[in-house]
């Protein structure tokens, strides 16, 4: 219509009204590339909210998964701990022979860490991280998925101990089958339990493989190895939680604010 009209005034040679028209135009040009450049940040800032709200799911699973994790391997190291005691002193966990079988065995169980990092990595491999229009929240998040502990204690829990397969080669059948139906429990696909149970065989039985275990001139070398590196890596989950907190606070205040 506005073309029209300046195609008429030209003809008519009216710079008045060409003028008028002119203006209208870039004006009409110029807010409508306002009204898409607003709706196009609107969209954006939607999208970084939904993909905010998608790394808060994720982190709320994450830290749910760490504390599980602390519990578990706090109970293992304290089995490992147990075991040790007996090979270097002697001592009987509670003493039982039972027992302090199963705390050899109980060491050397394994909860890896996976972190939940889906939502962060669809959004790296999309070239949408800079939707988030903090710097400090692109940071904190790289600093959590990408140069954190979370990275390396997911490595390292991934490492099979060489312990654990000296310490299960050396249990008799029974006495293994019977660990895992009666003294350990997996309730959910992300859970561990290690449980108090009672013993299959005789006292006398236990400690012959007890003594087989400390026959071994591997076994409390690895068993040491072990639980250090357990202790390590506890640690550094540990230090993955704080992480998890803090991120947790600043995405709570970016959908907050």
């Amino acid at each position: 219509m506005i073309l029209r009209r300046l195609a008429q005034h030209l003809r008519e040679q009216n710079w008045t009204a060409i003028s008028i028209e002119f203006v209208l135009l870039v004006a009409g040009v110029f807010l409508g590339i306002q009204v898409a450049n607003w709706n196009e940040s609107r969209n954006e800032a939607e999208r970084a909210r939904q993909n905010l709200e998608r790394i808060a799911v994720d982190l709320r699973s994450d830290r749910e998964a760490l504390e599980r994790r602390v519990v578990f391997w706090g109970e293992v190291a304290e089995h490992g701990r147990a075991a040790i005691r007996y090979a270097e002193t002697g001592e009987l966990r509670e003493g039982s022979a039972w027992k302090t079988l199963l705390s050899f065995y109980q060491a050397s169980q394994l909860f890896p860490y996976v972190p939940m990092d889906t939502t962060y990595q669809e959004l790296v491999s999309a070239g949408e991280i800079g939707l988030f229009s903090s710097a400090e929240l692109r940071t904190a998040l790289a600093d959590y998925y990408v140069r954190g502990a979370g990275p390396a204690a997911n490595f390292l829990f991934r490492t099979e101990p060489e312990y654990r397969r000296l310490v299960r080669g050396l249990t008799p059948a029974p006495a293994a089958s019977w660990v895992w139906r009666a003294c350990h429990r997996m309730p959910g696909i992300d859970e561990q339990e290690l449980l108090e149970c009672e013993s299959p065989i005789p006292e006398v039985d236990a400690q012959a493989v007890l003594d087989v275990y400390l026959e071994d001139p591997q076994m409390l070398r690895e068993l040491r190895f072990w639980i250090t590196n357990l202790e390590v890596m506890t640690g550094l989950i540990i230090n993955h939680q704080g992480s998890a907190e803090r991120l947790a606070g600043q995405i709570n205040e970016a959908l907050n604010p």
